[in-house]
């Protein structure tokens, strides 16, 4: 039997150490692979699908100002409809599979939009905007209150007087241990007719943060071996009031906390939106 080396044991250890369950077993005998969620833009637009807060994102920016910064603007989904309501827009995302799935989205009009590669944590423009917004619960991968005042420090420098931020999060209490597999996707790829299957699986790490395996299954439209990859993601989920004192500790005045984007006061539900400003 070859002796595996010890480096390659370590790289194998943390690679399995982000799966559980089905998906670590299909790793482990070879029937899948690690993939970038990323990557393939068009998936990731299925998987988040147009819900109601994409007009709420739009209509907010359209009545408190003419400079938009959307952060982690992925594929800029929502960046077509913000510049036909003539608002001034700069997206930032870490990924460059999906600013460039944003400038084919744009065509012409990629020209009219800041378009920047960068960590929400990091930035700098060396401007203000009237507005930034981190739509799609992308404020959970932010694993720790380091992370998330380095993220609401950088929003309160780059804001106008007066300068709202607005962002949702998964909120409430994460169950500890495995939970059971939920189809998230079933569906045809838009362009190549592949039928695309996608399931997920939640694991409680602790009371605020869970993992998030992803087993995608693509069936091709031609005869052939179905491809599977698999993904992993850490997600926090946090309590508001949490979240409201990091905010009011940056210098922010809290507007509102919501349950979602019909503006109803926070309850406990599973999601949550504030709406604060400079």
């Amino acid at each position: 039997m070859q002796r595996v080396p010890s480096s390659t044991r370590g790289v194998r250890r943390r690679l399995m150490g982000e799966f559980f369950g089905f998906a670590e077993e299909l790793l482990k005998k070879g029937r899948a692979k690690k993939g970038d969620p990323y990557a393939n833009a068009e998936l990731y637009d299925l998987l988040v699908s147009e819900g109601s807060n994409d007009d709420f994102y739009i209509q907010f920016a359209k009545q408190h100002g003419n400079s938009v910064l959307d952060l982690a603007c992925g594929s800029g989904r929502l960046i077509p409809a913000l510049l036909q309501a003539g608002l001034e827009v700069t997206g930032l995302d870490l990924s460059p599979a999906m600013l460039e799935k944003a400038r084919a989205r744009l065509g012409g009009g990629a020209s009219k939009v800041d378009l920047v590669e960068g960590d929400m944590r990091s930035f700098n423009f060396g401007r203000r905007f009237d507005i930034i917004m981190i739509p799609y619960c992308s404020f959970m991968y932010m694993h720790s209150d380091e992370d998330r005042l380095a993220v609401l420090r950088n929003c309160y420098d780059h804001l106008g007087d007066h300068g709202h931020l607005v962002f949702d999060f998964p909120a409430g209490e994460v169950e500890l241990g495995e939970g059971w597999p939920q189809l998230a996707l079933q569906g045809m790829h838009p362009f190549s007719e592949d039928v695309l299957l996608s399931v997920v699986q939640i694991k409680g790490l602790s009371t605020d943060l869970r993992l998030l395996n992803q087993i995608n299954y693509v069936y091709p439209k031609e005869p052939g071996e179905p491809r599977i990859t698999v993904f992993s993601s850490k997600e926090a989920v946090l309590q508001p009031e949490r979240v409201v004192t990091l905010l009011t500790g940056t210098g922010f005045v809290i507007e509102g906390v919501y349950n979602n984007s019909q503006l109803k006061e926070y309850d406990g539900g599973e999601e949550c939106l504030i709406v604060v400003h400079k």
